[in-house]
């Protein structure tokens, strides 16, 4: 297997899996308890938080499908952004002990997604490298689900990356992806089209060649076994 096939065996993977403790509504119960803010202001300055105490506009930047009032209006001025950052990495690796409890090929996912993430290429991927510096677990399931998030926000980056390299508008692929974020990444009220299929294509191959240079790092045999566990994890959370 080669490593853009790698990269494109797993990427729905990571993206569903990563994507689970952000959704989850114990995520929502323990953000306040431990102290960040209640509602979407705790998912936008914790899951962006990571990169560090930055401005609102930086935040805005590094969540590009956002439209970007959506983002100042849930960005709290006087709560540290950095701390929230730290809280939600807590909450991601506690979730995902729950998530991969008694998942036996946890410690070796640790071993491959770590080398994946730890020779990626961070530059104009701010919300990779701020989740790659997140506190990592030293308990297999918690670790291998953080580095699982980990690696959605390392896509996520290389789609920001492809997407811009071709001029198109976060608002047009939004509409063209998914109905439901429409109103959730607070686009409701734009008139701007849907990009077209044949530029999301073009998107998407610029997104699936930087990811497959991203699992370079990994051997043939490593990629083949990283495929099998990554879609193992997702199989035994989704139990």
């Amino acid at each position: 297997m080669n490593p853009q096939h790698c990269a494109q065996k797993t990427a729905s993977a990571v993206q569903v899996l990563g994507a689970r403790f952000m959704l989850d509504p114990v995520t929502f119960k323990t953000g306040p308890e431990l102290g960040l803010p209640e509602g979407l202001p705790g998912y936008v300055m914790g899951r962006f938080g990571t990169i560090g105490d930055i401005s609102a506009e930086e935040a805005s930047d590094a969540a590009w499908c956002w439209n970007p009032s959506q983002i100042k209006e849930n960005w709290i001025k006087d709560f540290s952004p950095s701390q929230a950052g730290t809280l939600y990495g807590q909450i991601c690796a506690e979730r995902g002990r729950h998530y991969l409890d008694g998942f036996s090929g946890a410690a070796r996912l640790v071993e491959l997604a770590e080398k994946i993430v730890d020779s990626a290429d961070g530059e104009n991927a701010p919300t990779f490298t701020g989740w790659r510096n997140v506190n990592r677990p030293d308990d297999a399931e918690g670790r291998s689900y953080l580095l699982i998030q980990v690696l959605r926000e390392l896509r996520f980056c290389r789609h920001i990356v492809a997407a811009k390299s071709l001029n198109v508008s976060p608002v047009g692929l939004v509409k063209l992806k998914s109905s439901y974020n429409i109103n959730l990444f607070g686009w409701g009220d734009s008139d701007d089209s849907p990009t077209a299929q044949e530029i999301s294509d073009e998107v998407e191959s610029l997104t699936a060649e930087s990811s497959g240079k991203d699992h370079e790092v990994l051997d043939e045999d490593e990629r083949n076994e990283y495929v099998e566990l990554v879609l193992a994890a997702l199989a035994h959370a989704d139990q």
